[in-house]
Parts: C-alpha cells; structure tokens; sequence
C-alpha cells in the first residue's frame, strides 16, 4: 500500500456558471500507490485533475503538495501530466519528441540523453528511438505520451485514460510501465471508465460522482464493506420488457445493465436458489434466455453508487 500523502485536496470546490462541478472534495495521492478515479462523463474528474495539476484555481478549497499550493510553480514543476489525447510531434522520432519534452521540463542538458535512454528502457522503446512518432501504432504513442511526462522525475503523475482506444496487449505494456514508475516512489492518480482495470491496478479506487467522492479506498476493502456476503446476478433477456415488466424487474431489485436486455441485481443468500429465483420471475410474466450469479466487483459497486442516485 501506499506510503505518505504526497499531494492533498482539501474541501475542493468548483462551479462553472450555476452548476456546481466539484462538491467540497477530499483525497490523498500517496507515495508508491496507483490511485484510480472513476466516474461517469461529467462527474467532475477533468476538472479535479486540473486543480490537482495546478491549472485550475478552485472556487474554494486546496490542493497541497508538500504543503505548497500546487499553483507554486515549483510544486507544479512535480507533477507529471499525460493528457488523454496523443500530444506528440508526429515528424520527429521517438528520441527527438523525448529530448524537446525534457528540454521544456527543465532537465539539465548534460543528463538529458541518459534519462531520454533510461525513460526509453523502462517503455521498452529502446529499438524504436529513431522511428517517426506518427509511425507507431496507438500503443506506442501511448508509451511515449507517458514518458514524456516522467523526464523530469515528478512526484506525482496524472493520467487522463491513459489505456483508452489500445488494445488488451498494448493496455498490459502501460500497466507494466505504470507499475514502474509506481515502485520508484512516485504517486499515480488516473482516470478510467475500464473498470476491470481499475480493479487490477488500483492500491486504492475513488467514485466521483456530482462532484462528490461517494466511496474511497482499496477495491478489496470496498468491496466487502459494501456487498457483504451478497451476490451479484445477471438475467438476460429474449427481448427488451416492456414497462410493466420492467416495472416488475426494478421491484425485486433488477437494474438494467447493458442495453435492454442485460439486468443486474445484488441479492443475499436466501434469494439465490436459482429455481425460486426463475419462479419469482416467471410470476412476473418474465421469461429468461439466461440467468448467472457472480461475485460482485467494481463494476457492480460502480454500478449500486451511481445507478442509485441517478434513480432518484
């Protein structure tokens, strides 16, 4: 786990014209821990992850690091931004983007080409140093992206979906890459709507949701806290149920999942016998294609905070 608070958000808010973005936020990044912020599309996380990186002034509130405002320029200076969007120049090679980005970080320019090697190693773009950046695949400019931002050594790095539009090869090389820059010390916050992911990599997970954070801590311990011995279980459907059959899923706890025809719910012990459980249902008029019960993870949690309060 983790090891002491590098950076601090305190009681953040923000409001963009009448609508509140950020909700009094509070947490910690810490040294050595991968934080995973989640969040539906307009939760607030760009705007959090400006403030954290020093590009936002909140409307009230703090964000620290070491105790300095992270707007100091000198704070700033610590912490490591990779934008969701590719931000390379596509006409120079791997090595020459890496030498422009460390020449702008203030690296000092008798050490510039040994960290442009070692930031290469640890990406595995060694053999790729003199290929154009708009030649490699999405995968690659990933990996430069990221590398791109630790040339000055940041305590703390940022990442805005950092694996989105990559596929499962290439979002394991950035994991392993982020693993390294972890076990140097330094704290990682990103954000991710792949919550399986979130599950693997993350020491610890925050739900951001309307600007406040609605659960944090590590995937396990939230889990446990929040699902207790229940599980989690999925009717597929032949059809997408019309209102009074939806009507009927919502009251024994069923929430549509993906599309019309996938719902979910997270039910105790008791109600898990899949024969009184087909029964209830079929009393309903439903009719199953397919039923499973599974553990509950992230994505079940995501899904109980936020469906939940979307509902009301």
């Amino acid at each position: 786990m983790g090891g002491s608070a590098v950076i601090k958000v305190i009681g953040a808010r923000h409001a963009y014209a009448s609508r509140q973005v950020l909700q009094g936020v509070d947490l910690e990044l810490r040294a050595g821990e991968i934080y995973c912020l989640l969040g539906v599309n307009g939760a607030g996380k760009t705007t959090l992850m400006h403030a954290i990186c020093g590009r936002l002034r909140l409307e009230s509130g703090r964000v620290e690091l070491g105790g300095r405002d992270v707007r100091d320029n000198a704070a700033r200076a610590q912490i490591g931004f990779v934008p969701q969007n590719i931000a390379l120049y596509p006409y120079l090679t791997v090595a020459e983007n890496l030498g422009v980005f460390g020449r702008l970080a203030g690296v000092p320019a008798k050490e510039l080409r040994q960290e442009v090697d070692n930031a290469m190693a640890s990406a595995g773009l060694t053999e790729r140093a003199d290929q154009l950046t708009s030649t490699l695949s999405g995968g690659y400019q990933r990996r430069v992206n990221i590398c791109a931002s630790i040339l000055q050594k940041p305590a703390a790095l940022v990442l805005d979906e950092p694996t989105v539009g990559i596929d499962v090869e290439a979002r394991d090389a950035v994991h392993a890459i982020l693993a390294g820059i972890k076990a140097r010390g330094t704290a990682l916050m990103l954000t991710t709507h792949d919550l399986e992911q979130a599950q693997q990599i993350a020491d610890r997970i925050g739900v951001l949701h309307e600007g406040r954070i609605l659960a944090e801590g590590a995937p396990d311990d939230l889990l446990r806290a929040a699902m207790g011995d229940r599980k989690e279980v999925i009717v597929i459907l032949p059809q997408a149920p019309d209102a009074e059959k939806a009507q009927a899923l919502s009251g024994l706890g069923f929430a549509p999942a993906q599309g019309p025809l996938e719902w979910t719910a997270l039910l105790a012990p008791e109600m898990l016998d899949a024969g009184r459980l087909s029964a209830l249902l079929s009393s309903a008029g439903i009719t199953l294609k397919e039923l499973r019960v599974r553990d509950p993870d992230i994505g079940s949690l995501f899904r109980q905070l936020v469906g939940r309060r979307a509902e009301r």
